[in-house]
């Protein structure tokens, strides 16, 4: 996926761009700015901690209880699962992740329909099977770039890591002390009583602390 926007910023004429992403897009932030510094001017990753090496670590128990999901998904009868009801399996996220109350049914009801889209199902389960089961297919042409990816720790660019004290999926915890990663700036900010959306929950903070990022990076 972060190869994808290299591919689009070539494309459309884009040199140099600033990366904010939620999630899996905060991850795609953190392996552009760890392959392609040349090429963004600085990120902000909402609600997942930078990962050094793109090594993906379970964490403490109580973590691991959070990722029950993922767990499921490596299961056969769990995959299947997912592929036939996969806007009841999104569901069980929305209403766990965060807070009660921070989205409307029909904000639900109107991204759920990307959920019944067969690519969702299957780029889901490859996406976390990939990551503990030796057997699932992974696409080779990216090889190089993987390897890079395990050898790089330090982060060169301006960064910001916005996360919900109240996400109940990537725990506040995993995001703390990581300070020495970054050789060009890097703030930590926790948005008290947001959960694991926070663009979503407190639109006006993110945007703040994002906009304050542009400004200094620019």
């Amino acid at each position: 996926m972060a190869q994808d926007v290299i591919d689009l910023a070539n494309l459309i004429g884009v040199e140099r761009f600033a990366v904010v992403g939620h999630d899996w897009g905060a991850r795609i932030a953190y392996t552009l700015a760890a392959l392609f510094p040349e090429r963004t001017s600085c990120i902000a990753g909402l609600a997942l901690a930078y990962q050094p090496r793109g090594e993906f670590h379970l964490g403490s128990f109580v973590q691991s209880k959070q990722f029950w999901y993922q767990f499921f998904q490596c299961t056969d009868a769990g995959a299947g699962a997912v592929r036939r009801n996969p806007v009841e399996f999104a569901r069980i996220q929305w209403d766990t992740w965060s807070p009660e109350g921070w989205f409307k049914e029909e904000d639900f009801q109107a991204v759920s329909r990307s959920f019944q889209s067969p690519d969702w199902a299957e780029i889901t389960l490859n996406g976390y099977r990939s990551r503990y089961l030796t057997s699932e297919v992974v696409d080779h042409r990216y090889d190089e770039l993987q390897q890079r990816l395990q050898k790089t720790v330090q982060i060169q660019i301006p960064t910001l890591m916005i996360q919900g004290a109240s996400d109940y999926c990537d725990l506040p915890s995993g995001s703390e002390g990581q300070e020495n990663n970054f050789l060009n700036g890097y703030t930590r900010t926790l948005l008290t009583g947001v959960g694991h959306f926070p663009h979503r929950e407190a639109p006006g903070e993110v945007a703040d602390a994002v906009l304050r990022l542009l400004s200094a990076a620019a």
